[in-house]
C-alpha cells in the first residue's frame, strides 16, 4: 500500500487480504466510529437485499443477527480477557460479513424464483452449490478472524465461528420464522 491511497481503498485491501486468510483482525484500524460505520453498512446491505430478493423483517433480522454475533465476539474476548481487541476483531468480522453478503446477492438474485417442490434446473443447481461455497468461505474467514482475536488453534476458531452461525440461524428462525 502506499499513501497515496484513500482511506477506504486501503480499507477495502486490508477486507480482501482477511477473506484470503493473509491478515487477522489486528490489522483493522481501532475505530469505534469505523465499527458504526460498518454495522450501518451492513444493515443498510440488509434492507436492500430484502428489496431485491423479498422477505420481511429485515430491519429487526439484522439488528438481532449484528448484536448476537457483536455479544458472543466480546464474551469469547472477556473470557480469554483479551477485551482490548473487540473493536477490532468486531470490525473484522462485520467487514468481511458485507463481503460475503454482497457476494451472495448476485447469486441468489440469479438463482430466483425457487421453486417449491419442483426440480431446481441446472443454473439453479450450480448457484445454489456456489453460495454453499461462499458459505462455507464465510465459516472459514470467521474462524480465522476469532483465533488469531483470541490466540486460540484454528479449530477452536472454527467451532466458535460454525456455533456462531447456528445460534445465529436459530435465534433468527426462533423469533421470525416459526411464528409466521
Amino acid at each position: 500500500m502506499n499513501d497515496y491511497e484513500s482511506p477506504l481503498a486501503r480499507l477495502a485491501i486490508l477486507v480482501r487480504d482477511i477473506c484470503q486468510l493473509r491478515r487477522g483482525p489486528e490489522d483493522m484500524p481501532y475505530s469505534r466510529r469505523l465499527l458504526v460505520v460498518l454495522i450501518g453498512a451492513s444493515t443498510g446491505l440488509d434492507l436492500l437485499t430484502e428489496r431485491v430478493l423479498g422477505g420481511h423483517d429485515a430491519l429487526a433480522r439484522s439488528l438481532v443477527s449484528t448484536t448476537l454475533v457483536l455479544a458472543l465476539c466480546w464474551i469469547a474476548l472477556a473470557v480469554r480477557q483479551l477485551g482490548n481487541r473487540y473493536v477490532q476483531t468486531a470490525s473484522a468480522l462485520v467487514a468481511c460479513g458485507i463481503v460475503f453478503s454482497l457476494l451472495v446477492l448476485p447469486l441468489a438474485t440469479l438463482a430466483r424464483p425457487m421453486p417449491g417442490d419442483a426440480q431446481l434446473t441446472p443454473l439453479q443447481t450450480l448457484l445454489v452449490w456456489a453460495t454453499f461455497a461462499v458459505f462455507v468461505w464465510s465459516v472459514l474467514v470467521d474462524a480465522h478472524i476469532i483465533r488469531r482475536a483470541l490466540d486460540a488453534p484454528f479449530g477452536l476458531g472454527v467451532a466458535l465461528a460454525l456455533a456462531w452461525t447456528i445460534a445465529d440461524w436459530a435465534l433468527g428462525h426462533a423469533l421470525f420464522d416459526a411464528a409466521g
